[in-house]
């Protein structure tokens, strides 16, 4: 940390008002001030007091300042020297090292220039940053991320820096000046760089050397920043209609409409069916959080969110009756695993990945569903999420895995290595399968490969215009059921929570009691 009680100001000014005045505003913010009127007193100063930075007015007399920076440049004692240059127009200045010197135009402010010297004195510890490859320690306060990154930028260093702030801890990983990555808590990329950037309490601590993370940062540097800068300045303009992060969310109004919204809207949405407070939305969406917050007012604003703090939440439906719950925990107690959890596996093939959201939607309103957290992590535009996306709980040590595959052969060794075993296949057929028997057969070589006696087909409107081929669907059923595994098919008007649960509830039957869903 830089203590100003510590760093002595020169100030050349030929003016004595304004010199003064400027003087006495740094002397009570707890600095040394020095005073002249010239060029030559002003290297005299500098020479024998060695001040940790020159503000110089451009019209000094005796000496001009641009040969007083030409002897101060030569000087290895003062060759580093910070010049602060004072005028009232611009004009080119040779000598001038951005980044390091600073041009202030009158009139200025006293704070103004206060803040300019806080910033510039702050570089003092980080010239072991500048020059060499030391570990370095700061304080938010005296210089800001931005302020920093443009540092690091200049002199194109690699290394991690970590952020302590007051409520926000996280690091941002910079390749040659360049940030290429950031993270705080489960949060990484542009929506973790956003809350860091506009921090000003708290501490840093860069440590140089390579960085080995996965790039999750594509936009120029400067464009990120000023975009993080910008949300910050949206969050602070909504103000009191923002919600408070420990705030509940139900879902009270009607989502069919909504659901097929893109974007954050659709997401914000789709979370607020697991995630019981504000705070936990925010956090697993993939958008920035201004982004979210405006995607929950909207919601709010709609009547289909509320949002507020409520004592309870409302409850939950059952997804199967107790008495099937307590078949299934036999049925599950048979494939008891050595870690002592009993587990049994259903899997879903869907043609689209925004489907899933609509799954994942539906299963929430049931007690026993539980969402997982990867999920979350696994949405990406670039590909389709494959892998586990939620559990049934049957009861203690007892529960049915959810996975979601895209039915392509392409990605079938991913089937057998993920879910080895199944006591169920669901199978979306999309609009039009004529040319997807290669997909299908697939789907029918998995359910012999891991023993799957349960398969169901299911279409619908919402997929939309059914129009499965009749031979392809013909072709499919004759080779399941050489299996020995029933295939049986059923519409779906719309992927709602009642649609979800039959179909998935026709297939935990048929292994219960062996019969057909």
């Amino acid at each position: 940390m830089v203590v100003l009680a510590d760093k002595r100001v020169l100030i050349a000014d030929p003016a004595d008002q304004t010199r003064q005045s400027l003087a006495l505003y740094l002397r009570e913010k707890g600095m040394e001030v020095l005073e002249v009127s010239d060029g030559s007193k002003a290297l005299a100063e500098t020479l024998l007091r060695r001040p940790s930075i020159l503000l110089l007015d451009l019209s000094v007399p005796i000496l001009g300042p641009e040969r007083l920076i030409q002897i101060l440049r030569s000087n290895p004692n003062t060759q580093d020297l910070p010049i602060f240059f004072l005028s009232d127009r611009e004009q080119s200045l040779s000598g001038f090292r951005p980044g390091v010197d600073q041009f202030i135009r009158r009139p200025f402010h006293e704070e103004e220039v206060f803040q300019f010297i806080q910033r510039a004195l702050v570089q003092d510890p980080l010239s072991e940053i500048l020059t060499g490859d030391s570990e370095i320690n700061g304080n938010l306060s005296q210089i800001f991320i931005p302020d920093l990154w443009q540092m690091l930028s200049m002199n194109r260093k690699s290394g991690i820096l970590q952020v302590e702030g007051e409520r926000v801890s996280g690091s941002i990983y910079i390749e040659r000046g360049e940030i290429i990555s950031a993270s705080t808590q489960n949060i990484v990329g542009e929506k973790a760089l956003f809350r860091m950037i506009p921090l000003t309490v708290g501490k840093f601590r860069f440590l140089p050397g390579k960085v080995g993370v996965r790039r999750t940062i594509f936009t120029p540097n400067q464009q990120t920043i000023l975009e993080g800068l910008r949300h910050d300045d949206e969050l602070r303009k909504l103000g009191a209609s923002l919600p408070s992060p420990a705030d509940s969310v139900i879902v009270v109004g009607d989502t069919k409409e909504t659901i097929s919204a893109s974007g954050a809207i659709r997401e914000v949405l789709m979370l607020s069916g697991f995630c019981s407070r504000v705070e936990d939305i925010v956090n697993n969406c993939n958008f920035p959080d201004l982004v979210a917050y405006e995607a929950l007012l909207s919601l709010k604003a709609q009547g289909i969110l509320e949002i507020g703090d409520f004592d309870t939440r409302p409850s939950k439906s059952e997804f199967l009756p107790p008495e099937d719950i307590a078949r299934l925990k036999a049925l599950l107690g048979e494939r008891m695993g050595t870690d002592g959890e009993a587990i049994g596996r259903i899997v879903f093939f869907l043609p689209e990945p925004g489907l899933m959201e609509g799954l994942v939607m539906a299963l929430g309103r049931y007690r026993d569903f539980q969402v997982d957290g990867i999920f979350f992590s696994l949405r990406r535009k670039e590909g389709f999420p494959l892998g586990s996306f939620g559990r049934l709980v049957v009861g203690e040590n007892s529960s049915i895995l959810l996975y979601a595959f895209p039915y392509q052969r392409a990605a079938s060794p991913l089937w057998y290595s993920l879910a080895p075993s199944s006591l169920g296949i669901v199978v979306f057929l999309e609009d039009d399968m004529t040319g997807s028997l290669e997909n299908l057969m697939a789907v029918s070589d998995f359910a012999r490969g891991t023993a799957t006696r349960v398969l169901l087909a299911v279409t619908g409107k919402s997929f939309p215009e059914f129009g499965l081929g009749e031979n392809t669907l013909r072709l499919f059923r004759n080779r399941v059921e050489r299996l020995g595994c029933t295939l049986k098919i059923r519409e779906m008007k719309q992927v709602t929570a009642g649609e979800i649960r039959d179909s998935l509830a026709a297939v935990i039957h048929q292994s219960l009691e062996g019969e057909s869903p």
